[in-house]
């Protein structure tokens, strides 16, 4: 029987925080608030999940390639877009490029990384996540600009470009990163490169992929054809977001569990209702 592959960040992992009145507040995996794993149990179909809490896009071509050479028989990708405030870094023992690395260096079972207690597991879905340690590598993704301090753009003079540029080298490197590439076009390019690529991929298993975004704090630019075509991509015209106040009067950050992930009705909603409508539009 083939397989449904989705990929996504932590609203793909059943992800939440407890005990928020605490000094050190509980993180949860495989909750109950997962799409993916509500759409494989009622549809009884075969599914593939690759998510880690605080992904960035930069991670989806990687790992949309290692699902497409593990298994021969996905017939369908959903890719969750995520927030551009996302950078992906790493560190190597031995100050090396890694040559010859492999897309699935980092793969670990989604289960053995995070536990899962046996009444939440069924026969249906496969959870897989990436480790950030892997022999003698380091990746893992962190947020550009996690402290309010760098949220003030300090901007320089056009008159002086070349000297502007330059002072850059005496500024945090996540103040630069977030005013001097995600802010402008360079992330924009960045991310159609990252989306021709996953087409690419798709392409070439004859695989069709859908893109969609879970709210509307994801960036998700009109045109996203800046290196081509993406002919195997069916995307969204509506986030998550927008369909459920469109088709259930529902405002989705009235129903979290933390203040940024979504309760398990929401979750039901987008497995029975909204991953469906996305199937649909790849026949209009």
């Amino acid at each position: 029987m083939s397989k449904t592959l989705f990929i996504g960040d932590s609203h793909s992992t059943g992800y939440y925080m407890s005990n928020l009145d605490t000094p050190h507040p509980t993180p949860n995996f495989w909750g109950n608030n997962n799409y993916a794993n509500i759409y494989s149990k009622t549809n009884k179909k075969n599914t593939v999940l690759y998510a880690m809490p605080n992904a960035c896009n930069k991670k989806y071509p990687i790992w949309l390639h290692t699902m497409l050479n593990k298994y021969s028989d996905i017939d369908s990708v959903f890719i969750q877009s995520t927030y551009w405030n996302r950078d992906l870094l790493a560190a190597n023992k031995n100050l090396d490029i890694a040559d010859g690395m492999k897309s699935d260096h980092f793969l670990k079972p989604g289960t053995d990384l995070y536990p899962i207690p046996l009444h939440r597991q069924h026969e249906f879905i496969e959870r897989w996540t990436d480790d950030i340690v892997s022999d003698d590598y380091i990746e893992n993704c962190i947020r550009t600009a996690p402290n309010s301090k760098h949220l003030e753009y300090k901007g320089f003079t056009f008159e002086e470009l070349d000297t502007g540029m330059e002072n850059t080298l005496n500024m945090p490197y996540a103040y630069v990163k977030l005013w001097h590439e995600h802010i402008t076009h360079l992330q924009y390019r960045e991310f159609c490169s990252n989306l021709f690529i996953i087409d690419t991929l798709c392409k070439r298993y004859g695989v069709k992929w859908h893109l969609w975004n879970i709210n509307n704090r994801v960036v998700m630019p009109k045109n996203l054809e800046f290196y081509g075509p993406l002919d195997n991509c069916v995307r969204a015209d509506h986030s998550a977001e927008d369909w459920l106040v469109k088709h259930h009067k529902l405002k989705i950050d009235e129903y979290t569990l933390d203040g940024e992930h979504y309760n398990e009705n929401i979750h039901n909603i987008i497995a029975t209702e909204y991953i469906p409508y996305l199937k649909e539009l790849d026949k209009t």
